[in-house]
């Protein structure tokens, strides 16, 4: 095979491959990512930032959520749930902590983890 068929055939091959990840034409949920950028998580920083302050802006981001009608992005409530429980409301933890496995339920093994131990407190 001559290298100006194997060429045309490898970018035959690429275009193919590629065309088939595009999906079925279906839209993907759209994820508040980019519009509103998640409060970053200083809960892993050892900062001024008070888990009160922070806990607002987590509340502020849902409610932002809410208004643009868009679904808040994969951790952000497990995220908010995490630093509930830091802050004592353990109930408020495992709320959303159900609202992150309910919205995403690939992380439910992780979320029960969290409701089991000592990041979310013993139920």
């Amino acid at each position: 095979m001559n290298p100006k068929t194997l060429s045309r055939l490898s970018l035959c091959a690429a275009v193919l491959a590629l065309t088939a990840c595009g999906g079925n034409g279906q839209k993907s949920p759209v994820l508040l990512r980019a519009a509103i950028p998640i409060p970053s998580m200083k809960v892993l920083k050892n900062d001024d930032t008070s888990l009160g302050k922070q806990t607002e802006k987590m509340e502020k981001y849902f409610v932002e959520a809410g208004n643009k009608k868009m679904n808040a992005a994969p951790g952000a409530h497990a995220h908010l749930g995490l630093l509930l429980s830091r802050s004592g409301d353990k109930e408020g933890a495992f709320r959303q902590f159900e609202e992150e496995k309910r919205l995403f339920p690939e992380s439910g093994v992780f979320m029960d983890f969290l409701m089991k131990t000592g990041k979310g407190g013993k139920r």
